[in-house]
């Protein structure tokens, strides 16, 4: 069965917003305009938490992948029989 013009435009914009929530850029623009939200004092408390644990999660996924791409990196310049790399 075919696709309908706007089906298909419906499927393009929902995986558009998909791209753009996963869109590391895309986070980290929102999670500032929530900063600049609570620096404004427009939080509760148990919401500013939630935040902060929000941006140590994120924090911790970017440190994560850093040291993977870096081990990479490593592995690429030395070679896979490096014995540092054990």
């Amino acid at each position: 069965m075919a696709l309908t013009p706007a089906q298909k435009q419906k499927r393009y914009r929902e995986k558009r917003k998909t791209a753009d929530q996963t869109n590391p850029d895309a986070i980290e623009s929102e999670l500032l305009q929530e900063i600049a939200r609570c620096d404004r004092g427009e939080m509760s408390d148990q919401e500013r938490i939630a935040l902060a644990d929000k941006l140590a999660d994120l924090a911790m996924d970017f440190q994560r992948r850093a040291i993977r791409l870096s081990r990479m990196a490593t592995k690429l310049r030395t070679g896979e029989d490096n014995p540092l790399q054990r």
